[in-house]
């Protein structure tokens, strides 16, 4: 369902198959798969290596996400990582133990999250719930 996302390459504030960071992905595959239109965030931070702004806007847009506890995560769940030195990094669920993602110097792909690397950034999943904001 989300191969056709492997290979995005990497772009600070990309919000387009053409290039996207980790919230553009999410953002793009919600948009296509699901017809929501999430916040864009991009006039939000200066670079996708500004962390500070980039926990903030993780910390402070939680709402309208609900943690889903582990083993109950589905398709198109978001999975929060660390990165950037703290909570900066997000990526798409392709199926439970799979997530579509993309960080800096790399075309976006598909990674275990339950082992190997990732598994030690996840700090959460999370399934959006609120009303779609245009």
């Amino acid at each position: 369902m989300l191969d056709s996302y492997i290979g995005i390459p990497f772009q600070s504030h990309g919000r387009t198959r053409a290039g996207c960071d980790c919230w553009g992905l999410l953002r793009l595959v919600y948009t296509e798969q699901l017809g929501l239109e999430l916040p864009s965030f991009a006039e939000d931070y200066v670079t996708s290596a500004d962390r500070e702004a980039i926990a903030g806007l993780i910390a402070g847009n939680l709402g309208g996400w609900s943690q889903i506890p582990a083993g109950h995560e589905q398709a198109l769940d978001g999975v929060l990582m660390r990165g950037f030195g703290g909570i900066g990094h997000i990526g798409v669920v392709v199926q439970p133990g799979l997530v579509l993602h993309v960080q800096f110097g790399c075309t976006s792909r598909i990674e275990r999250y339950r082992s190997g690397p990732l598994a030690q950034r996840v700090r959460g999943l999370y399934r959006y719930t609120a009303p779609v904001i245009a």
